[in-house]
């Protein structure tokens, strides 16, 4: 392929050629002439020689798993086999996503011999969870004059799945402390009835159980009535989180994205949650994504969440009314509903009547500030850019919150520093009222 300089010269050379024919300069012909068809040899002896051979260059890449954990390298390896009869020069480059940190040579030139081989190593490590594809690998040749260009495309995308780090799940590497923080005398959550525990006593009726009977209190002054014990027991209750997993959650710079800080945050809640004694579920939800995992008291919805996550990437749009539908439909006993969104677009939101957002569960709404995963930048135009930004999407959060409040919604902003504790202490509080029990 002629490139556009390769064009420009070629036309000037042919209107130089034609202008001295018009005019009659013989050296001028001359000259004009060589050089048109020096330029037209080095292109049919390119496209005739080295461009075919580029087309004939094997090339395989390897991965050994396609599954791995963020900020985990993970090597891979490209072979380059010349089975033609000449020496081939040529530039390569793997195409990559802006979420992977590289180091070797996913880049750069390769002069091969006849049936020559040569291996390329280079390794990557992801700063987000989810599924990002590797490749095309793009190989491609220039002429010595640099008048054109052949590419070539490895046609062949791998993939890999990036879960949560472990590192990141802090909780799950140290019980004593996410104990001592989160769940450290939270059972307490107790219903009066036929329980365990002795909670007092009152009169007795005829729906009583008889076994519970003070026979103690009878006849012990001057009237005949019965008095019953009250127990209390403790109840268990499951926890939902409802994830937007919409495009506007896939945002962020270089370092953290939203949807990461999000899924750390509830995976941490997660299993917080469980080491009390309480059941954990999910549901990851967006136009172009649905996926529901129901609630248990064990860490296996949890690990259902973690392959989930590195399979999917934020896409479409999110709305909560069609996430409420959705609990209603899938929740079949009480339950506390955590929802979880960025609500990045105020085009996409339209209240309507409070009965649509009404889950019949004790639900709270999490609105995520998107300030934090701006890209922060000396630049003092680039930087008050941002933050009339950020206070114009902050005073839609604020009406956006109004609203859900005032339908009986409890709405909070959370920021990427406190979104876990605000969890959990909402998770605590409905835990001392028994929501959801």
């Amino acid at each position: 392929m002629i490139k556009k300089s390769g064009y420009a010269l070629i036309s000037a050379v042919t209107s130089a050629v034609l202008e001295a024919l018009f005019f009659g300069y013989r050296y001028f012909i001359i000259f004009s002439l060589v050089l048109f068809f020096v330029i037209a040899a080095d292109i049919i002896l390119f496209n005739k020689g080295t461009a075919t051979d580029l087309f004939r260059i094997e090339i395989e890449r390897f991965i050994q798993d396609d599954h791995g954990r963020k900020h985990q390298p993970k090597e891979i390896r490209v072979r380059f086999t010349n089975p033609t009869s000449r020496t081939i020069t040529f530039h390569y480059y793997d195409t990559l996503s802006d979420v992977f940190r590289t180091d070797g040579d996913f880049e750069g030139e390769i002069a091969l011999s006849p049936g020559q081989t040569v291996e390329k190593a280079y390794s990557i490590e992801s700063i987000a969870i989810g599924k990002y594809r590797i490749g095309p690998l793009i190989t491609y040749v220039q002429d010595p004059m640099k008048i054109c260009i052949t590419r070539s495309i490895l046609e062949k995308i791998d993939e890999v799945k990036i879960g949560p780090a472990l590192s990141d799940i802090y909780t799950q590497r140290s019980e004593r402390l996410s104990n001592f923080l989160f769940t450290a005398g939270m059972h307490y959550s107790r219903k009066s009835g036929q329980g365990y525990d002795f909670y007092g006593v009152r009169q007795y009726v005829e729906s009583d159980d008889f076994r519970y009977i003070v026979w103690s209190r009878y006849n012990g002054g001057d009237y005949e009535d019965l008095f019953i014990k009250q127990m209390e027991e403790e109840r268990q209750i499951d926890v939902y989180f409802v994830l937007d997993y919409g495009s506007g959650m896939n945002q962020g710079t270089t370092t953290r994205r939203m949807y990461d800080t999000v899924v750390t945050s509830v995976l941490n809640a997660s299993y917080s949650i469980i080491k009390n004694r309480d059941g954990v579920g999910f549901q990851v939800i967006s136009s172009s994504l649905d996926h529901f995992i129901p609630a248990q008291k064990s860490e296996e919805p949890i690990k259902k969440l973690e392959k989930l996550v590195a399979e999917i990437r934020p896409s479409g749009d999110f709305s909560i009314e069609s996430a409420v539908e959705k609990i209603r439909k899938r929740i079949k006993k009480n339950a506390v509903v955590f929802i979880i969104s960025s609500m990045s677009f105020p085009e996409n939101f339209h209240p309507r009547s409070p009965r649509d957002y009404q889950s019949g569960r004790p639900t709270y709404l999490f609105l995520v500030d998107g300030y934090d995963f701006v890209e922060k930048r000396e630049d003092e135009v680039f930087r008050k850019l941002m933050i009339s930004t950020a206070n114009k999407q902050r005073r839609y959060i604020k009406a956006v919150s109004h609203f859900f409040n005032g339908i009986g919604i409890k709405t909070a902003t959370a920021s990427e520093r406190d979104l876990l504790l605000r969890l959990m202490a909402e998770y605590g509080y409905a835990r001392t009222l028994n929501l959801g029990g």
